[in-house]
């Protein structure tokens, strides 16, 4: 019979019940003590060895699961030496667990946008769900889908097998479905809040800032000074790689949710700081970008008329003032994407012969790989290992003397440099030159103003909230981090947007600069490097061995269909090839990993999952074992907390047990048989439902009834009622019939 008795909890005077332990009694009285091997169906275990607390008069951090209360018991659950044990214990749970918690091309992904989820309703026919999961948080994935630099990709670990998944193609398949819809898909919003935004700069940033502020409620304006939307996406992108026609439909879209977007309007001359400020806008974001390109910066490049810069070239190109390249001989200086789209485009514009020159070698570009193969196949000559030393004009002909280079060791970032070769000069004459080196940002609006610090030609925000020095403006994009990518851009919209939203909400300053630091998420990944996966470790829903899959190749035009005209190369999958595509994802992320209570206690102590890398471990990686109809066993997940072990034993039915010793250890069916092979098991689900991790998962598609356990429950609810997965599983297919 137990009897009430009290108790001091962090300070404060608590009752309890005689024959609780500290685990529970805390519990009961709102104190979260963390823990991965409890159950409150199940006798204390203490395995996980996490629940540790301090007991005035007791030595150490004894485990609360283990402790019974007794009267005057003074207990404290948090202290740096509670912090420093949880954190040992979990540092050594996780450095032999073997698993990704997000699959690594969500984590590549400057947005994080769920590519792994987007892709599977891509593969199950689900093509709206795919585009709702995209603009959680991509606005422009019809833009993304065609002209992404994909860091994705080069993290697929489909890249262990035959080659990376065609991520941006697949974004780009459901994108363009639903644009060519009668009514594309909108998000709704939030009821009106008054509240008014100002955005300057119609580019990738502002966009998507302005998307995410509108479905918040906010009255959204974008101020932009060219005479159409998209920055570089329209100005500085080629039409062959990015179409007006279906950018000015994705921005439609984004408009649709009541964003404004005034033209031709110039921040710093015909609106300011001040006036914004004076017509009721709460916040103003600038996402003016990096539209300013870089000269060739060699002798005699000011007396030549014949030497263009890359970006203003392109944009002259947009606005159809482009100079006559019919006949005529062009160098493009430079590496990146731009200076690909420059010599890619003079070819359009009927260039006789096209010229890039590069310091470095194609290894060293910066471009993406696909650019460069494409300016290559189309005909482009490419002249590596040589650089500009001056430039001189005679009439309308340009004398270009260049010099020869090699190449030393790695500079800051990370490429070997180059240095020119004494002696190696020599002249190249062409009628015009490019000069694609580089871009900055123009900031000739910084002044009494608008008084925002900058640093090397950067806009100073805070990398977490986008805040200046400035109260109420805020900065993202390019401006901001320099020229990067346009995903790159949209993601700092994107954060930028829901600081505004607080802000303009009347958030205080301190929750805003902790709003990004508060949500941090531990992310457990399988190696550093996907090169030292096993391929063994990946089997499919049989049981099998990864079965090869070549990647669909997307149609293009061909070359000589490209001749001279600016038609969009890159043609799309169709379903057919899009659901092949889609087929090829291994599903890397953890099914539980927004459940999975290692997770959420790795983030809260800042545990490393590499700390005990170098001490003795469980090396063995498990096949994942998909035998049985209705689950899935993950060994690689199992942390040995005994939980499925023990409420499989309650429950009558003694499927699991432990099997070998020391670190070989591992919960397995009698023999080490398959689950599925295991005649005793009544698929129940107590196992799934007590397991911490991802080791134990339902099926896909089989979703646990609601009456399931979960670590969440009071503590009262020790009685709680599993419905059968076989009954989880019929509920599903009803639900999908109906």
């Amino acid at each position: 019979m137990s009897e009430n008795i009290n108790i001091t909890i962090n300070g404060k005077k608590c009752e309890a019940k005689s024959n609780q332990s500290v685990l529970d009694a805390c519990r009961e009285n709102g104190v979260v003590i963390p823990t991965l091997c409890h159950d409150p169906r199940l006798k204390p275990f203490g395995s996980c060895m996490i629940c540790r607390v301090e007991i005035e008069g007791e030595r150490g951090v004894p485990l609360s699961c283990g402790a019974q209360v007794r009267d005057g018991m003074i207990i404290t659950t948090e202290s740096d030496a509670i912090k420093k044990a949880r954190k040992t214990c979990l540092e050594l749970l996780v450095s032999q667990h073997y698993g990704d918690c997000t699959a690594p091309c969500v984590l590549e992904c400057p947005a994080h946008t769920d590519v792994q989820g987007y892709i599977n309703h891509i593969a199950n026919n689900r093509y709206d769900e795919a585009l709702k999961l995209i603009k959680e948080t991509n606005p422009l994935p019809v833009v993304c889908g065609r002209i992404c630099a994909r860091p994705c990709e080069s993290k697929c670990r489909r890249n262990i097998f035959e080659g990376k998944i065609g991520i941006a193609y697949l974004k780009r398949f459901a994108a363009d479905i639903d644009m060519n819809k009668t009514k594309p898909y909108l998000p709704e919003k939030k009821p009106a809040t008054g509240k008014k935004a100002a955005i300057i700069g119609a580019g990738p940033a502002g966009l998507s800032a302005a998307w995410f502020l509108a479905q918040e409620g906010h009255r959204v304006t974008i101020f932009e000074k060219q005479e159409n939307p998209g920055g570089m996406l329209r100005y500085g992108i080629p039409s062959y790689r990015m179409p007006r026609d279906l950018l000015d439909k994705e921005v439609e879209i984004i408009k649709s949710l009541g964003v404004e977007i005034i033209y031709n309007t110039e921040f710093g001359k015909c609106i300011t700081v001040k006036s914004l400020k004076e017509d009721g806008f709460t916040s103003i974001l600038l996402a003016v970008g990096s539209q300013k390109g870089y000269p060739l910066g060699v002798d005699g490049e000011s007396g030549c008329s014949n030497i263009l810069i890359g970006v203003d070239f392109l944009g002259s190109v947009t606005r159809g003032k482009q100079p006559d390249f019919a006949g005529k001989k062009i160098a493009v200086v430079g590496g990146g994407n731009t200076a690909m789209d420059c010599v890619r485009t003079a070819i359009r514009l009927g260039a006789e012969n096209v010229k890039l020159i590069y310091r470095r070698t194609i290894a060293e570009m910066p471009a993406d790989e696909m650019e460069i193969e494409e300016a290559q196949l189309e005909g482009i000559e490419f002249n590596t290992l040589t650089n500009p030393v001056s430039v001189s004009q005679n009439g309308n002909i340009i004398n270009l003397k260049l010099i020869k280079m090699e190449l030393g060791e790695p500079d800051a970032s990370g490429r070997r440099s180059p240095r020119p070769v004494p002696g190696s000069e020599f002249d190249l004459t062409v009628d015009y030159v490019i000069s694609a080196i580089g871009q900055t940002q123009d900031l000739s609006f910084i002044g009494e103003d608008c008084n925002v610090s900058t640093n090397r030609d950067c806009l100073t925000a805070d990398k977490n909230t986008a805040m200046t020095n400035v109260n109420g403006v805020f900065a993202a994009g390019d401006s901001v981090t320099g020229p990067k990518t346009a995903i790159m851009a949209i993601a700092g919209g994107k954060k930028a947007a829901y600081v505004m939203s607080l802000y303009m909400n009347g958030k205080n300053e301190s929750l805003i600069s902790s709003c990004e630091t508060a949500g941090q998420v531990y992310n457990h990944i399988k190696v550093k490097n996907y090169q030292d996966i096993d391929p063994a470790s990946f089997v499919n829903e049989k049981n099998k061995p990864v079965k090869k899959m070549e990647k669909i190749k997307m149609p293009m035009l061909t070359k000589e269909q490209r001749s001279q005209n600016f038609n969009e190369v890159e043609l799309g999958y169709s379903e057919e090839q899009a659901k092949r595509e889609a087929e090829r994802c291994l599903e890397c992320g953890c099914a539980d990993a927004s459940e999975c209570k290692l997770r959420q206690y790795a983030a809260i102590y800042e545990a490393d999952q590499f700390v005990y890398s170098g001490t003795p471990s469980r090396q063995a990686v498990y096949q994942i074992d998909t035998s049985h109809q209705y689950i899935i066993r993950d060994r690689n997940k199992c942390i040995l907390c005994a939980r499925c072990v023990r409420i499989c034993i309650e429950s009558g039915s003694g499927v699991f047990g432990f099997s070998g010793r020391g670190f070989d250890t591992t919960v397995e069916p009698p023999f080490s048989l398959p689950l599925g092979e295991e005649k005793s098991c009544t698929s129940c689900g107590l196992c799934v439902s007590t397991c911490p991790t991802g080791a134990l998962t339902p099926c896909k598609d089989i979703i646990l009834p609601t009456t399931a356990y979960t670590d969440n429950a009071h503590l009262d609810n020790n009685d709680v009622k599993v419905t059968s997965i076989t009954d989880a599983v019929e509920q599903s297919v009803r639900a999908k019939k109906g």
